[in-house]
């Protein structure tokens, strides 16, 4: 099977696991996010390390990038997302989703000086847009709090960078090792959310296996499909797979939760799924772009 077969089908198969998070993560509500997140890398931290001991800690400067892309990308990318939102609400949130694969695409461009497929110039706006389009076409309100929009653009970039980074190091130490690596660094750095985030609420038994599948699948299976995808092919082709996970999730609402969907939403859909499959389809470098 061709690598990069190998890499759509680990991108499709993380993206779909990475969505299952939006009904999940309802859990949010009731006992805090960042508390969660805490409680999710916990978890899949106790179960990772074991295999990470047997398989041998990376060595030297490759220990620490990876500990270091693990905080990067779980604690630092996730507590600016958090404070952008108490301060800009969750509308411009919303909006920041649809930003995300084209800030990686660009840090990709930047760093690891990838050709862009021909089509993926107009596959990216056509999917940002339906992405805007299922959230609700949200539109900033008058109460947007600057320091909130600088906080949501920092996590963006912080995403993309984290994003794009862990190519080299995935090559150098395999899928695993990194991930687990780095969701044992981000459990340690996310424990103050558990010390200092006010009173815990009674967790009950079957929110413990929400956590625990949200450390396992989400987090432990996902990030290692995506590592094992970006070794395979270019981060920005990777990248575009980022916008399954809205109409995945929006799905995933629909049939689990009850939750409606407009025609204006349905229509998002339809323009994400273009705007992937433009993606896919064009997968030849466009003219005057070098590696």
């Amino acid at each position: 099977m061709p690598p990069r077969t190998q890499a759509g089908i680990a991108l499709a198969l993380a993206n779909l696991v990475w969505a299952t998070t939006y009904p999940v993560s309802q859990l949010a509500l009731s006992i805090g996010a960042g508390r969660l997140a805490a409680l999710r890398f916990a978890i899949a931290g106790i179960v990772v390390l074991p295999f990470i001991v047997r398989a041998g800690l990376p060595r030297g400067r490759l220990l620490w990038q990876a500990a270091g892309l693990g905080v990067l990308n779980f604690s630092v990318a996730f507590g600016l997302q958090l404070l952008g939102i108490s301060f800009a609400g969750a509308t411009l949130a919303a909006l920041s989703i649809a930003l995300e694969p084209i800030a990686t695409a660009l840090v990709a461009r930047l760093l690891l000086k990838e050709q862009l497929s021909r089509l993926m110039p107009i596959a990216f706006p056509v999917a940002a847009v339906g992405t805007w389009l299922l959230a609700g076409a949200p539109l900033p309100g008058h109460d947007a709090h600057l320091l909130g929009i600088l906080f949501l653009l920092l996590a963006i970039v912080a995403y993309g960078f984290s994003n794009v980074l862990g190519k080299p190091l995935a090559h150098a130490i395999g899928e695993f090792r990194l991930t687990g690596v780095g969701t044992i660094a981000a459990a340690i750095t996310l424990m103050p959310w558990l010390v200092f985030g006010g009173t815990v609420p009674h967790v009950q038994p079957a929110d413990w296996l929400e956590i625990a599948y949200l450390g396992i699948g989400p987090t432990l299976l996902s990030y290692s499909l995506w590592f094992f995808a970006v070794r395979r092919a270019q981060v920005s082709y990777a990248s575009l797979f980022l916008y399954v996970q809205p109409v995945a999730g929006a799905a995933m609402g629909w049939l689990w939760l009850g939750q409606g969907l407009s025609m204006l939403q349905i229509g998002g859909g339809a323009l994400i799924l273009l705007g992937v499959f433009l993606g896919v389809r064009g997968n030849q470098p466009a003219s005057g772009l070098t590696a």
